[in-house]
């Protein structure tokens, strides 16, 4: 059955997201301090409250809500800087097994720069542009966790991933979309439709990939699972170590690949990566885990009043919040 597009009054109901949805790990009021972490430097901008801090060689980025609960954005181990400390961080790698040698790579949220800086240390000819809207962000990435200043294949943008999107130059494409631009515990709505996604497969090169980072457990998984189909041909899904996120991969191609071809390539891949490669093909499912008559999530907004919608649904969103006012 096709799906209807979200309406006004559907939508407002959906409006707060819990702590996990965003990162997956989430740190009550005043628990890491009570932990025993050192904080290294706390920042407020216009868009977030983040703190950085630090246990013994484990450094996190959080961001802090309104109520003082610490959501986990980012987290590097010193010891082992060129590692993915979360896992929902390992299963986005599952992108490669669609795509095995990307040449050039779009990321829409920076955060601390875990997977981009991952990538960026593994695959030496893939260039890496990201987008990221709050430039306190960039600044404590950049001087917390080893994301470069002037890397001519490093390329960190500051601004809405939306308009990056839409607004770049005609022709130029991506081999690997990676969606994981959470503002506080939420994906702004602008970042979540299908209008959205079309401008993302416009943007794919004609064997790239869209990965993105999904909460399985919030009230907005199966509308996000349904606006996802509605746009991309093919689709996997690959399960997180811990099970709560679902990693979505998704491709322009005619054909379907199978969890044989899957495996394969993990095979060939398995000397890039410092994790259990076959081990994350294994977690792809096909099975539906969503309700199939939710709603295709649509802008709600004209394409002339983007610019202004993107301020509107950028917004600082912690409780309470609606998608669309």
């Amino acid at each position: 059955m096709r799906s209807k597009p979200l309406g006004r009054t559907r939508r407002s109901f959906l409006g707060a997201l819990g702590g996990a949805a965003a990162f997956g790990l989430v740190d009550p009021p005043g628990h890491a301090r009570a932990a025993g972490d050192t904080t290294l430097e706390e920042a407020r901008s216009r868009y977030n409250h983040v703190r950085i801090a630090q246990r013994g060689s484990v450094r996190t980025m959080y961001f802090v809500g309104d109520d003082g609960t610490q959501y986990v954005e980012s987290r590097l181990d010193l010891s082992r800087p060129q590692s993915l400390d979360l896992d929902y961080a390992r299963t986005m790698m599952a992108g490669f097994l669609l795509q095995p040698r990307p040449q050039r790579a779009l990321m829409l949220g920076l955060g601390g720069g875990q997977l981009s800086n991952y990538l960026h240390d593994r695959f030496p000819a893939l260039e890496i542009d990201t987008i990221e809207i709050d430039p306190e962000v960039v600044r404590l990435a950049q001087r917390y966790f080893n994301v470069p200043r002037d890397d001519p294949r490093y390329r960190n943008h500051v601004g809405d991933g939306r308009l990056f999107v839409e607004s770049a130059e005609p022709g130029r494409t991506w081999d690997l979309i990676i969606l994981d631009a959470f503002r506080g515990v939420f994906v702004p709505y602008h970042l979540k439709t299908a209008e959205f996604y079309e401008a993302c497969l416009r943007r794919l090169s004609p064997t790239g990939v869209v990965v993105a980072n999904l909460h399985n457990a919030t009230r907005m998984y199966p509308h996000d699972r349904q606006t996802l189909a509605a746009v991309f041909p093919q689709r996997y899904s690959f399960v997180s170590e811990t099970g709560n996120q679902t990693t979505f991969v998704a491709t322009a191609a005619a054909e379907r690949v199978g969890p044989y071809a899957l495996r394969a390539a993990a095979r060939e891949l398995r000397g890039s990566f410092d994790f259990d490669l076959l081990g994350l093909a294994a977690r792809y499912y096909m099975r539906t885990d969503w309700e199939t008559e939710a709603a295709v999530l649509r802008d709600d907004f004209k394409p002339d009043d983007l610019e202004a919608a993107t301020k509107r649904h950028n917004k600082t969103c912690i409780k309470g919040c609606r998608y669309a006012n």
